[in-house]
């Protein structure tokens, strides 16, 4: 259907240019709004308009554990109501020309690039920042708005997209304290992020990577796909690396027993709980704990490449109509999966 066709007959459907879509529907969107532990609901709410922004038509948005740890209660929200997602990829519907048409993913920073973070080069740190899907309305609606210089353009399908945040944040890990070649790596957990680490610690240089695991961990045969070996006794101090991506504040102590002395221990769940440890074991043995969080304009490029290289792979186990966003929630949370996503349009 042409251009002219759809404005003449009124009439839009997936062959219309996105802003003519867009028009259609000028007054309100459908959206998965939290508002509270596990008060979830698919229903109307006002374009998300915001000026000098880009509005974006949502495609595919994942479900990570932050999201999780939002819908079950366990890390309180920011912003109530929130629309959740920031796993996110879509199509530009209105924005800059070189962008518009395009299918882009979505860093999830937002700052103000005035303060003295961002003028140090650490924007995802800026104290004004909204960040998508946090304290700002994500991607599980049919539209979400993002500044331009958040979005990358993603010449792959949304089905790869959505791990381009998760992976980016991964490798914002290994730039903070990076790989050396020759590195022996563990990974503890065995869910999506982990499976991603181990994957990039391999890309990055590392001579062995074993994921260790819970006794019985139904997810333990995926994760053996990416690694050397899957440990669930694993030796104290063997590791060079050790990558923390269970989600459960417990297994700090046993990721700073596994790595040797003057080792790295990179933490990265974020299950909004208090975590204890024998904080002897990180004096006596020198290690060095880095938290991370998400990813830099770099850190996104290269997990780009990564996904669109196949270098890695990742896993989708789940994919659930916007609809039933609740129902995808409840999956995520129950059944454990490696990775569920929403299909927003």
């Amino acid at each position: 259907m042409t251009r002219d066709c759809c404005e003449k007959s009124g009439v839009f459907t997936a062959a219309c240019p996105p802003h003519l879509i867009f028009l259609s529907r000028v007054f309100d969107v459908l959206a998965a709004v939290l508002e509270g532990p596990r008060r979830l609901f698919v229903r109307e709410v006002a374009v998300p308009r915001v000026e000098g922004y880009a509005l974006v038509r949502s495609e595919l948005v994942g479900i990570c554990g932050t999201d999780k740890a939002f819908y079950v209660g366990t890390y309180p929200l920011f912003k109530r109501p929130l629309v959740p997602g920031h796993e996110v990829v879509g199509i530009v519907v209105e924005g800059p020309p070189h962008l518009v048409g395009r299918r882009v993913v979505s860093e999830i920073n937002f700052p103000d690039w005035s303060c003295d973070y961002c003028r140090s080069g650490l924007y995802t740190h800026c104290p004004y920042k909204r960040t998508l899907g946090i304290d700002f309305d994500g991607g599980m609606a049919e539209f979400f708005a993002a500044p331009p210089t958040a979005l990358h353009v993603f010449d792959g399908p949304p089905e790869l997209g959505i791990f381009v945040e998760p992976l980016a944040a991964v490798l914002n890990a290994f730039a903070i304290r990076p790989i050396r070649p020759g590195d022996k790596v563990a990974v503890i957990g065995t869910g999506n992020v982990a499976q991603l680490a181990a994957q990039a610690a391999r890309a990055l240089g590392a001579s062995r990577v074993d994921g260790v695991v819970r006794r019985g961990s139904r997810k333990a045969a995926t994760l053996a796909k990416f690694v050397d070996a899957v440990v669930e006794e694993p030796a104290e101090s063997a590791y060079d690396v050790v990558f923390e991506a269970s989600g459960d504040p417990s297994a700090l102590e046993l990721a700073v027993r596994l790595a040797k002395p003057r080792g790295v221990v990179h933490l990265k769940s974020t299950p909004g709980l208090p975590a204890t440890f024998n904080a002897t074991y990180f004096v006596v043995k020198e290690v060095a704990v880095v938290g991370s969080r998400c990813g830099t304009f770099r850190e996104f490029r290269e997990a780009i490449r990564l996904l669109l290289s196949g270098a890695v792979k990742p896993t989708l186990d789940a994919v659930f109509p916007l609809a039933e966003a609740r129902e995808a929630f409840e999956y995520a949370v129950e059944k454990s999966p490696t990775k569920v996503a929403v299909r927003v349009s």
